[in-house]
């Protein structure tokens, strides 16, 4: 046998071998995230009166952990199982910064909402990991509407998120940097 092949299948092996110590990682149940960003998109937009709007979206991401992968849920799912019926998967509570502090804004609609696919799309249980962006919108025009303590321009907004798995095991909470809204 010539030293090439010699040598092309000494490697193919040595890599076959290394591939099967790969582990699956070993995460909790529990989902398990951290924050990633946040950041910030202007826009304009129809105000539905004819004019045009400013519109600040804010785009959070987040990295997640979940031991079993059973994270997110079809719509199929929600309808087949009641415990579900008013399930909301990805948490989101606003605040406010005033005099450097943050102040729970209590927004309708609430922030947050369900992650309608699945992030396991094998069918098995396994372990998964990954980022997750989420993104809300904050009109100039109709600022006021989303709570009292908005101001003209400037504010200062944090958030802090969880998630829900469908066990209904919450992740722990983490907070995002601070960001501006409103401004020129």
């Amino acid at each position: 046998m010539p030293k090439f092949y010699t040598l092309f299948i000494g490697f193919s092996l040595s890599i076959l071998a290394l591939n099967s110590c790969v582990q699956e990682p070993d995460y909790s149940t529990t989902p398990e995230i951290s924050f990633a960003s946040i950041r910030k998109i202007n826009k304009i937009a129809s105000d539905g009166f004819g004019g045009t709007t400013k519109i600040d979206s804010l785009i959070m991401s987040i990295n997640f952990k979940d031991g079993d992968g059973d994270l997110g849920i079809t719509e199929a799912e929600v309808k087949a199982n009641a415990a579900y019926k008013d399930f909301k998967n990805f948490i989101v509570d606003a605040y406010i910064i005033k005099n450097n502090k943050p102040v729970a804004l209590n927004l309708n609609p609430a922030l947050g909402g369900r992650m309608n696919f699945k992030f396991n799309q094998s069918g098995k249980t396994r372990a998964i990991e990954g980022t997750v962006d989420y993104s809300s919108q904050f009109a100039y025009a109709f600022y006021k509407g989303y709570s009292p303590l908005f101001t003209p321009k400037n504010d200062t907004l944090q958030f802090d998120i969880k998630i829900v798995d469908n066990a209904f095991h919450q992740s722990n909470v983490v907070r995002t940097d601070r960001i501006v809204i409103f401004q020129d």
